[in-house]
């Protein structure tokens, strides 16, 4: 017991030893991670409606609160509120439409974790032994085969509504048929976030006096990521630290570890909520910020409306 007192001890000391310009600096790169994250957004969603206005403004404040409710609410429940914000701000859009811009932005991010988690493997940072498939393993494939079945079936009926539903998700996607503009207005776009995000963690490791190098921090942007794919806790509290502790255990101590993972956790999520706040005024036009809050909970809450 006095083991585990004296460690919290040193993890609330540790963190009231942060270098104040490491941390701003760390701040400028998060702030604008999320502003280039909504750019690309904005070029997708502009390149599936060309004949409507998508102002950034309004696509900016939507990301931020759907970010910040991500960080309180399980399984992702902002997301909805980002959908059902920019679909009040661009005419004749659909949520199936706007929901596919958003998987356009996802597959980048999907290919550049994939390559950075490979990297990561590769230098040895993470263990990393490829294993044939169990039985286990098949049982997602039964699904999918049963799924597929079900569709044969039914699709005569389903046709028209599924007809009409492909046509609104290809619409999400069309910026994907210009190449040049997506590699312009997205890719190289959220390069720059994912430069900025490294960047971040970067920061940190060295404010709290952490060996800072592009590989570590590469590393833990990849652990972070890795401890919310499973939304037990918003945010991935408590499977974040262990993640961490765990892998940097050969490099610091387990009570610097935890006041970093504690206080770059602690720290993006109130940055993070407080640009959500600012959003959320701006986007229910309101001065008064607990009106914002509760305007963008029962969104989340609610859920996208259809259509």
């Amino acid at each position: 017991m006095g083991g585990m007192w004296q460690t919290a001890a040193d993890v609330v000391s540790r963190l009231g030893h942060v270098d104040p310009r490491l941390a701003i600096a760390a701040l400028v790169l998060h702030v604008a991670n999320h502003l280039l994250r909504s750019v690309a957004w904005r070029n997708v969603l502009a390149a599936a409606y060309p004949n409507e206005r998508v102002p950034l403004l309004s696509v900016a404040t939507a990301y931020a609160v759907g970010v910040a409710l991500n960080a309180v609410l399980p399984a992702r429940g902002g997301d909805a509120a980002k959908v059902a914000l920019v679909r009040t701000r661009v005419g004749g859009s659909s949520v199936p439409t706007i929901a596919s811009t958003m998987s356009v932005v996802v597959l980048f991010d999907l290919v550049a974790a994939t390559l950075l988690v490979l990297a990561v493997c590769l230098t040895g940072a993470l263990p990393f032994t490829p294993q044939l498939p169990g039985p286990g393993a098949l049982l997602p494939v039964a699904v999918i085969a049963v799924a597929v079945a079900a569709c044969v079936l039914f699709g005569r009926r389903l046709r028209d509504p599924l007809r009409r539903l492909r046509a609104k998700v290809a619409q999400g996607g069309a910026i994907l048929r210009t190449p040049g503009r997506y590699a312009r207005g997205v890719a190289l776009v959220q390069a720059g976030a994912w430069a900025c995000r490294i960047g971040v963690v970067f920061c940190l490791l060295a404010a709290f006096g952490l060996h800072a190098t592009v590989p570590r921090a590469a590393l833990v942007m990849v652990l972070c990521g890795a401890s919310t794919l499973v939304p037990l806790t918003p945010g991935g509290a408590g499977t974040q630290q262990v993640m961490l502790t765990y892998a940097l255990s050969q490099v610091a101590t387990a009570a610097a570890i935890l006041s970093f993972s504690v206080g770059m956790q602690a720290g993006i999520t109130a940055v993070n909520a407080l640009l959500g706040l600012a959003a959320g005024m701006i986007a229910f036009r309101t001065v008064r910020p607990l009106r914002a809050m509760r305007s963008g909970l029962r969104l989340a809450r609610a859920g996208a409306p259809a259509g």
